[in-house]
């Protein structure tokens, strides 16, 4: 890393992509391993195909090429699988396939993954009421909510996800005191009790059920009931259950919150190939070289979507016109593009996992996208996706 900059919780933020700061989240934060075990390795077939000069239209309105797009969009990897082949696949800002990257918000998925899991197992069940099986969330916000509205973000916890308040870090909003707790922003001041001891001070805003809200801390809370009722740590569920199943080439890791408990609503670092691998198993209904692994069930939920996830994503107030063109819902930790056709996991900056089962792709994008272009630059991304889609 000679010529690198010094990343710390102060800086790593503001110039994502310059300081290549989301493959290097280990040089200034406390990561926690996720083994991909002993098992072997998900061979990906590869062949290429001429995809650099394919054609989109840039936030610009010009035409560009994807290569171009990959270039000007703060893309730092993609990979795309088409048939279970790897037919295109770009590192760029010095990611390598054996770099971890942060996934922010696919972690999410990941957690609600192990989740579907757990249910399938019997282990808890989606409409299991959160005070009767974790007792310790009596007296919070989600006592009276249900496990499955807590995974879809439908209950009523008083908390404003804001993100482009990120661009003041001294603001003293819901957000930011939840970055500080998470262990990606300067502490400061506050007590160290994490975001599972920020949570319960978290109020009730409306009757569960009523619309979707984006809130991280939720996924967090699920993470914690997880624990619970498995009596097993975090890490080895997601470890156990998931990510020694899926073929990973490498183990993951995790950011650590001020808490002392894994950021699982957005601290997950992998590499590009092994999220990839993750969507592989999405497109294969669940089945990794014919083993189960996530349950059927489970990814139909995901993929198809419910009337009850539709109407609350509906009834959403902070969605934009855009967001509700781009998305029919949000689902299990997914957001549901066509219900029963295109579901992608999401994380701030640019990562996406985006499984198309009428195409048979999986399109796996790293990047670090800057706040102030994020949403002009996440667009153009989506047109580069439908190309390269419909260029098969």
């Amino acid at each position: 890393m000679s010529g690198q900059s010094t990343l710390t919780v102060e800086n790593w933020l503001w110039d994502m992509h310059g300081t290549r700061s989301a493959q290097r989240l280990g040089e200034f934060r406390q990561l926690e391993r996720i083994s991909r075990g002993s098992g072997p390795v998900r061979e990906l077939l590869v062949d290429l195909a001429a995809l650099d000069d394919l054609e989109l239209v840039s936030r610009t309105g010009e035409t560009v090429t994807l290569a171009q797009h990959l270039e000007t969009s703060f893309t730092e990897g993609l990979i795309v699988i088409k048939d279970g082949t790897v037919v295109y696949e770009r590192y760029l800002n010095g990611l390598q396939p054996d770099t971890q990257h942060l996934l922010a918000s696919m972690t999410k998925s990941i957690t609600a993954s192990v989740l579907g899991i757990e249910i399938a197992k019997g282990t808890l069940g989606r409409n299991d009421r959160v005070a009767d099986i974790a007792p310790e969330f009596v007296a919070t916000s989600v006592e009276d909510a249900t496990v499955g509205q807590l995974i879809d973000m439908t209950v009523g916890t008083a908390f404003a996800e804001v993100h482009d308040e990120l661009a003041d870090p001294t603001q003293e909003s819901d957000l930011m005191r939840f970055f500080r707790q998470t262990g990606t922003m300067p502490l400061g001041d506050a007590k160290p009790v994490g975001v599972l001891g920020l949570f319960r001070e978290l109020g009730l805003a409306y009757p569960h059920g009523d619309h979707f809200e984006y809130r991280t801390p939720l996924t967090c809370v699920v993470a914690r009931i997880l624990e619970i009722v498995t009596g097993h740590p975090y890490l080895d569920l997601v470890s156990n259950d998931l990510w020694s199943r899926i073929g990973a080439e490498h183990d993951a890791a995790i950011v650590i919150d001020a808490g002392g408990f894994p950021f699982a609503g957005g601290g997950m670092t992998a590499t590009l190939r092994d999220v990839a691998r993750y969507g592989l198993a999405h497109l294969d209904n669940g089945t990794v070289e014919g083993q189960q692994v996530i349950p059927t069930d489970w990814i139909a939920s995901t993929r198809d979507g419910s009337d009850d996830t539709r109407r609350a994503f509906a009834a959403c107030p902070q969605l934009t016109e855009q967001d509700l063109v781009g998305w029919s819902e949000y689902r299990n930790a997914f957001w549901v593009v066509e219900p029963g056709r295109i579901y992608e996991a999401l994380g701030l900056f640019g990562q996406v996992c985006r499984i198309n089962n009428e195409t048979r792709t999986v399109i796996t994008r790293f990047s670090a996208q800057p706040m102030v272009e994020r949403t002009e630059i996440g667009f153009e991304t989506y047109r580069a996706h439908a190309a390269i889609e419909a260029a098969f």
